[in-house]
């Protein structure tokens, strides 16, 4: 179970199951918090990484390795089906609502190949040297999608309005550097010059896995539907006398409003 961190926004992945994806099957939303914002591990922003097959090339232990295919999935709490991190081919008609770029999203549908990733290492140099190493919590990674080929992204330019407030918009976009002046190093060092593999993604492609910092966090979720009803309205009273003697009468021209 971790939350995933973008280095570009400095913000973390979350879900919101209260907008639907236009033209995707049983798709929902999937965003990146504004700079700054820490959600914490909640229902919509904890994660949990499977690996698609339990033994593969690399090794069948419970560790997660770059080169391995997995699957993103939400914790079970969120939704009542089965929610996966997914991505689908670019169309005119399938794409991210405001950069229109291919589509990121958590999908309800049976487990399909849009929904297989891939862990790769930032460094392009020693990309494939790495692989079947192990992946650590707070490491830079890119996470590529394995149908498209394409980088999982964060973009800060593309704010998307929600229930939560101003979060930036996920999509799948290889966000990679000119290349020029690292081509030129690596003529001098007399090593191989070809375009894309020694290509940098930039921090959009960028992001970390966070674990929690100690083993308190393990407590069941489930112990939390232990909360007395009485309890949660007497914060809710106490809240509401906190901001002014006319709490009530606030509140009641709201709800009187919205009848």
């Amino acid at each position: 179970m971790v939350m995933l961190q973008n280095k570009k926004t400095t913000g973390f992945v979350v879900m919101d199951i209260g907008e639907r994806v236009q033209n995707v099957e049983e798709g929902y939303t999937v965003t990146c918090t504004s700079a700054g914002q820490n959600p914490g591990p909640m229902t919509r922003s904890v994660f949990r990484v499977v690996k698609e097959d339990s033994v593969d090339m690399f090794t069948s232990d419970e560790f997660v390795r770059y080169g391995q295919k997995l699957r993103i999935e939400a914790n079970e709490h969120l939704f009542k089906k089965r929610l996966q991190l997914s991505s689908a081919p670019q169309t005119a008609t399938v794409c991210a609502a405001l950069s229109g770029k291919q589509i990121a999203f958590v999908n309800a549908a049976r487990p399909n190949a849009n929904g297989l990733w891939i862990i790769d290492h930032c460094d392009p140099n020693i990309r494939f040297e790495m692989q079947g190493e192990i992946v650590k919590a707070g490491e830079p990674v890119l996470i590529r999608h394995v149908g498209t080929c394409v980088y999982l992204a964060a973009d800060p330019t593309f704010k998307v309005k929600n229930d939560f407030g101003s979060e930036n918009e996920m999509h799948c976009q290889n966000h990679s550097s000119k290349n020029k002046s690292q081509n030129l190093a690596l003529e001098q060092a007399g090593r191989l010059t070809v375009d894309v593999p020694t290509k940098f993604q930039l921090d959009n492609n960028v992001f970390m896995f966070c674990c929690a910092p100690d083993e308190s966090y393990s407590r069941p979720i489930d112990e939390l539907a232990k909360l007395d009803i009485n309890v949660l309205m007497g914060e809710i009273k106490q809240k509401l006398f906190e901001r002014s003697s006319f709490g009530l009468r606030h509140l009641a021209r709201i709800f009187k409003a919205m009848d």
